[in-house]
């Protein structure tokens, strides 16, 4: 007889890639066999990842209707199980699965609605580091070498739809939502965690490629030059006062 964790990690092994249950110390009792019974768990494990992803994508389930949403997700479980038991982790490719549907040609946005709402769920999960102040700023001896490290929790989109307005009205008016009318229009933003809330601010191309600079190399100068180089009349003044009024500048390195 294994040992529980050996045993544990088999069984789950078994659920995840669709396995019969021989080798398994499942009693033959009737009324049911042993794959009857394994199947408990794994319908079990599938309505729970079920729940997992519309608690996760909870516009892009609106978006979807009730019947495409489940057989999306119901799709996605069965191709993409879990390769580890964080729940907080399952999702992270449904956006990808869905861009690869042949039904949501005619909603061709919906992708990434939910590249948002994965974006939204790593930066509510994401740690916050020690914002940077006033006077941290105003104390840098060499403001020609001076480093700007963003939140971890602050993740950027980029797509061609207006999907970060689409997601703000969807979440304020939910099946009350009229009258918006999708076109494609080269949409960026950013993706924070405020309070207990999702923030999504919409940016301009320029500050996009400022904040996208800054995320691999924190130093100023040249994430100014990136930014103005997309967008010559970007306002730094304005973006930097943005970022330090929601702290989404770190003192230090997350």
């Amino acid at each position: 007889m294994p040992k529980l964790p050996e045993l544990q990690k088999q069984m789950m092994q078994k659920i995840i890639k669709g396995e019969n249950a021989e080798g398994l110390p499942i009693e033959n009792q009737r009324p049911f066999s042993p794959e009857q019974r394994l199947n408990v768990y794994k319908n079990n494990m599938k309505m729970t990842l079920r729940e997992v992803l519309n608690q996760t994508f909870p516009v892009t389930a609106l978006l979807l209707g009730e019947k495409f949403m489940d057989f999306a997700v119901s799709e996605f479980v069965n191709i993409a199980p879990p390769d580890s038991g964080d729940m907080n982790a399952y999702g992270a490719g449904f956006a990808e699965f869905l861009e690869h549907l042949p039904n949501l040609n005619q909603f061709a946005y919906v992708p990434d609605v939910a590249r948002l709402e994965w974006l939204a769920q790593e930066a509510y999960l994401s740690p916050r580091s020690t914002p940077l102040t006033a006077q941290d700023l105003a104390a840098v001896e060499d403001p020609v070498n001076l480093k700007l490290h963003l939140q971890p929790h602050v993740k950027l989109l980029r797509s061609g739809w207006p999907v970060d307005k689409l997601w703000s009205r969807v979440t304020e008016e939910g099946n009350a939502l009229k009258d918006f009318e999708m076109k494609p229009a080269e949409t960026y933003a950013a993706i924070f965690r405020a309070g207990d809330n999702i923030s999504v601010w919409s940016i301009s191309e320029g500050g996009y490629r400022f904040l996208e600079y800054l995320q691999s190399d924190p130093v100023f100068a040249f994430a100014a030059e990136a930014g103005m180089r997309a967008e010559p009349d970007l306002s730094l003044d304005t973006l930097l006062a943005t970022l330090m009024q929601q702290d989404l500048l770190a003192k230090n390195a997350g």
